[in-house]
């Protein structure tokens, strides 16, 4: 029964997107009178770079809107429902005081640095520093608009493959190489160190935990309902193009790397979902990278991939710490009681699950069989004092104070 519903919902949602795709174009969000794709140093500090910006600034504003929205109305949903409301404000509520916070394990520390070189040099590099290296390919869900880009991402001949073999058998070629190397090499941590779209939902998740909003909590019923969207966009992402469609008209990152580049790119239906993008992305981590076609496509390479997660069976408690952090909602990696190589085809190789894993080795993240992040109890425990001294600091004071 189960099994019938899930293919029902993903014809309905096909159907639904096929729609979507026939008139993505004939959608627009925002529309500049002419395309400008000519763009210069001087033209990031004028008035018409801030021209520029307006979609961009209007998906924010629009995504701002729609946060404060569901904020509100989970207030008074909470208020109304009178047995939960208790706990729903206890939830909710901005505490005083900050959580205990680890200490920023280097690896992470990396990540971040990596991840915003990599989106500033994507987006910006050819413009700043007059380097290109287009006939090079990286799988990254980025913008063929964008000309200022250092290399071009694979995404765009992926999903319009008509006209990839229109080109010479060299480039072609020197195409399926370079991605395809890029896969073997870093397999899906592209999504964790160099995907722009990773940073942009990085920065919505940090802006939930610096505003203390309660996040969204996934379950693995949730997780099974985004299945037929995922599905149905690797669908579209792989065959559209055979129909005339253009994929790009869905990628929310038009929205984001040509429009910051300085250039006047018209918005159709990636406009609406970056919007959505922003709000998904601010109540639930990583929302985007759950459903993008691009990822679960190179999550296919795994097998072959030099970054791995590995698991030390015998160390594991089964605690599930490492579920309730995966930002993915990977539960085998928790689940699996035999086998080393815990690597599945959704994760991102983000670390989180490392990061969490309060047993000695009993998660690593490798590279070539190296491993270059290791879960350790120290680092979980370094952000809480013992309770013990936290008690006689209490009674310390209160005998001060009588």
């Amino acid at each position: 029964m189960r099994s019938r519903t899930r293919i029902i919902i993903t014809v309905l949602v096909c159907i639904a997107l096929a729609l979507l795709a026939y008139f993505a174009y004939l959608l627009p969000f925002y529309e500049f009178l002419t395309n400008d794709y000519d763009v210069s140093i001087e033209k990031l500090f004028s008035w018409e770079y801030l021209k520029t910006l307006v979609p961009l600034i209007i998906i924010i504003a629009l995504a701002a809107v729609g946060i404060v929205l569901i904020v509100r109305l989970r207030k008074l949903l909470a208020k109304a429902d009178k047995s939960t409301s208790h706990f729903a404000r206890a939830r909710t509520a901005k505490v005083t005081s900050a959580a205990p916070k680890q200490k920023p394990a280097l690896f992470m520390v990396v990540r971040w640095i990596v991840m915003i070189a990599f989106s500033f040099i994507l987006i910006f590099g050819g413009l700043i520093f007059g380097l290109g290296v287009s006939s090079l390919s990286i799988p990254i869900l980025s913008c063929p608009w964008n000309t200022e880009e250092m290399t071009s991402s694979s995404c765009y001949y992926l999903s319009h493959l008509y006209e990839l073999f229109e080109l010479p058998v060299s480039s072609i070629l020197l195409f399926f190489a370079s991605t395809l190397g890029f896969i073997i090499l870093l397999g899906r941590a592209i999504c964790a160190f160099v995907c722009p779209m990773g940073l942009v939902q990085d920065i919505m998740d940090k802006l939930r935990r610096k505003t203390r909003t309660e996040g969204l909590a996934m379950n693995e019923k949730m997780y099974g309902a985004l299945k037929p969207i995922k599905w149905s966009l690797v669908l579209i992402f792989t065959g559209l193009c055979f129909a005339g469609g253009n994929f790009c008209n869905f990628c929310p990152m038009v929205a984001v790397s040509p429009i910051l580049a300085g250039i006047s790119t018209s918005l159709y239906v990636s406009g609406f979902i970056m919007v959505f993008v922003l709000i998904a992305g601010f109540f639930k981590r990583r929302a985007f990278c759950t459903v993008c076609p691009l990822g679960y496509l190179m999550g296919l390479f795994r097998k072959v991939s030099l970054f791995r997660v590995k698991k030390d069976c015998t160390a594991c408690t089964e605690c599930g710490a490492c579920y309730e952090a995966c930002p993915m909602g990977i539960k085998m990696i928790y689940t699996e009681r035999e086998k080393t190589d815990v690597t599945d085809a959704n994760c991102i190789m983000c670390g989180e699950c490392v990061r969490c894993c309060p047993e000695d080795n009993a998660l690593s993240l490798t590279f070539a069989g190296a491993r270059i992040y290791t879960a350790s109890r120290k680092n979980v425990m370094s952000g809480y004092k013992p309770l013990q001294l936290e008690s006689e600091t209490h009674n310390d004071n209160t005998d001060k104070h009588t």
